[in-house]
């Protein structure tokens, strides 16, 4: 009957040991095998199940044999070795030396850093830290028996230069999906130990409508440990371009410089480019500080490259701190249209805000504090379109909430804001203004939860009761152009964004929401808001749903289905079921596919400056092949223009 013994060859292999003139191979090792023999030479053998551990490696084979005189380590697999860097090897034979830093294998696999898998005929490794490997295949699938290898590098010959923490590949051949696609008789790249290295990133693949089919090809140049810069070629039929991003990484903040140069088709005789430079510091005293300059050749060029869908290019500063009970925020941007019909071509924005709370008794509430000031300065000098115009602001809001035995929560909030208008530029409104607004609601919700062996049912009633005043005037509102009815805003006092516009008069709110959670892979949660008023106001626009007597009724839902799926709905219906603003989407994340689509539309509305309905519908993919190469596409249709 086999038996198994352990040994630690210190102590095992006494006579050996004692008669050398140096360390032997396996001195200060342990073998565990269900055999071991030893001779009077002191060469020994072992078979069945054989693991030896040395210096942070780990050996497992069927049967090795150990020869004194030469110092040698026979193997017979197949074989498994981790080395003391966790590097993965597996053989069929091997001979090792040298405290396993020389060793040749044969049919062997080599893991690398759990990245990279070279498998080969032959691998020869010498006690200067160089791996020869011969008649190579690499890649970064690991042990795709059951799947076809995205990529695989081929080649004769593959040196492993572990000093120099490089793969030297020599005749390679690069082989995509099995099919060969480039030769280059040399070729290296960095041990995947390395986090950092000179080199070539993945391509990226792309076609559009406007520059065709084409590659992109990124460099990568470690400056420093705190700085690097990357250069892409970007080549199609119609481009050539290279794209240029520098990072510099400081101690409390960093800095990331994009920009790029096009010679193309679409404006033959001139160069195009962009630059964009943003970045963050974290000062002494606790403010944040970004910063942000763009600028670009034209107005189209940010477009047909896809670098972004914009309108317009932002530059700037901005201040910031926050605290537990405060904060500062301050900026001044400048912008710039990128629409040639635009009078305006360049605005000035400012934007100071601070705010603080106060927590009163804790039967008194909170008292929150907060001033803010907006402006912004245009370019042009025609009236109107050339305006300026400036508010400063402050408010003063309590707020109190309170939750019963029995689960009603319940409070009110009482708010006064005084506000500064200064217009120039503009016939149509007075230099100056002030005035003064004050408004507050009392409101309730009360949350009910059911638990069953099927899930957890949550139904929560909500509704207010609100006014609101401040003398009716024709004030300029750069602001509150584009107001929204949603669950969030159901209880409020005013609707608007911001103060330059507040609403006014007696109005109420109630909505509902229930969700369904279950204990398997599936939820679901639907919401309803109304909002009534006394009389029709005006200053909200048509496609906000706000302006009538009733509101429109905004609905919301959501449903999460298995394989990581799901759909969801918003939007505002008027009485009648007609839409006024709508979105619909839906996915799923499954496996290695992502896939999303979404429809929106939105009426015509000529306050939102808006005289023709949108509606499109768009649909997104993403497929990841390995962990290193995705496919995706997106393709966005415009009902309306039929695009």
């Amino acid at each position: 009957m086999m038996q198994r013994y352990f040994f630690y060859l210190l102590l095992l292999l006494i006579p050996i040991v004692s008669n050398a003139q140096s360390d032997g191979f396996v001195d200060n090792a342990s073998i565990i095998a269900d055999k071991i023999e030893i001779d009077a030479n002191g060469n020994l053998k072992a078979k069945g199940n054989v693991e030896i551990r040395h210096n942070n490696n780990i050996l497992k084979a069927s049967e090795i044999s150990y020869s004194k005189n030469v110092d040698e380590l026979s193997v017979v697999g197949p074989l498994s070795f981790l080395d003391s860097s966790n590097n993965e090897i597996t053989a069929d034979n091997a001979v090792f030396k040298n405290d396993f830093q020389e060793a040749v294998l044969l049919a062997t696999r080599v893991i690398l850093e759990n990245q990279l898998e070279i498998a080969a005929e032959q691998l020869i490794t010498t006690i200067n830290n160089q791996g020869k490997f011969t008649h190579v295949a690499a890649t970064s699938c690991q042990s795709c028996e059951n799947e076809k290898p995205f990529w695989v590098i081929k080649a004769n010959k593959v040196i492993h230069d572990k000093n120099l923490k490089t793969i030297y590949f020599y005749e390679a051949l690069i082989e995509i999906l099995g099919l060969p696609v480039f030769y280059i008789p040399y070729l290296s790249i960095p041990d995947p130990a390395v986090q950092r290295a000179t080199g070539f990133l993945a391509p990226e693949f792309m076609s559009n409508s406007r520059l065709d089919f084409g590659m992109k090809l990124p460099f990568f140049i470690p400056i420093e440990e705190d700085k690097d810069i990357t250069l892409t070629t970007f080549l199609t039929p119609n481009t050539n371009t290279v794209e240029i991003r520098y990072r510099h990484a400081f101690q409390r903040g960093d800095l990331i410089l994009d920009s790029a140069i096009t010679k193309d088709t679409l404006y033959q005789d001139d160069l195009r480019g962009y630059f964009s430079l943003n970045g963050h510091l974290l000062l002494n005293n606790g403010y944040n500080l970004n910063y942000a300059v763009e600028r670009v050749s034209d107005s189209a060029y940010l477009g047909d490259y896809g670098y972004s869908g914009r309108n317009g290019l932002s530059s700037g500063l901005s201040y910031t701190k926050a605290e537990r009970s405060r904060l500062l925020e301050t900026s001044l941007g400048l912008v710039q249209s990128l629409y040639k019909d635009d009078i305006s071509k360049v605005t000035i924005d400012s934007h100071g805000f601070y705010t603080q709370d106060l927590e009163l008794s804790q039967s008194a509430g909170r008292l929150y504090l907060s001033t803010e000031f907006v402006g912004s300065w245009r370019d042009a000098t025609h009236d109107i379109a050339g305006r300026d115009v400036a508010r400063i602001g402050s408010k003063i809001e309590w707020q109190k909430t309170s939750i019963s035995s029995f689960g009603l929560e319940y409070g009110s909030n009482l708010q006064y804001n005084h506000d500064i208008f200064l217009v120039s530029q503009d016939s149509r409104y007075k230099r100056s203004q002030t005035f003064s607004s004050i408004g507050g609601n009392l409101y309730a919700r009360y949350p009910l939860i059911s638990n069953t062996f099927k899930g957890k049912h949550l139904l929560e009633p909500l509704g207010q009761i609100a006014s609101g005043w401040r003398e009716e005037s024709k004030v300029v509102s750069d602001e509150s152009t584009h107001t929204e009815l949603d669950m969030g805003n159901l209880l409020e006092i005013s609707r608007f964004a911001a103060s330059d516009r507040y609403e006014n008069g007696v109005h109420s709110a109630y909505g509902l929401r229930y969700s369904f959670d279950s204990n398997q892979s599936y939820s679901f949660e639907i919401g309803f808001g109304k909002v009534l008023r006394k009389k029709i106001n005006s200053e909200f626009t048509e496609s906000s749903g706000l302006q009538g007597v009733k509101s429109d009724n905004f609905i919301t839902s959501n449903v999460n289905l298995p394989l990581n799926s799901y759909l969801s709905f918003q939007g505002l219906i008027d009485d009648n079921m007609a839409s006024k603003k709508s979105i619909f989407n839906g996915g799923f994340d499954y496996k290695k596919t992502q896939f999303e689509a979404e429809y929106s539309y939105l009426q015509p509305d000529p306050m939102e400056l808006r005289n023709n309905p949108v509606e499109e519908w768009s649909i997104n993919n993403i497929v990841n092949i390995n962990d290193n190469w995705k496919f995706s596409s997106n393709l966005r249709f415009d009902e309306t223009e039929d695009h």
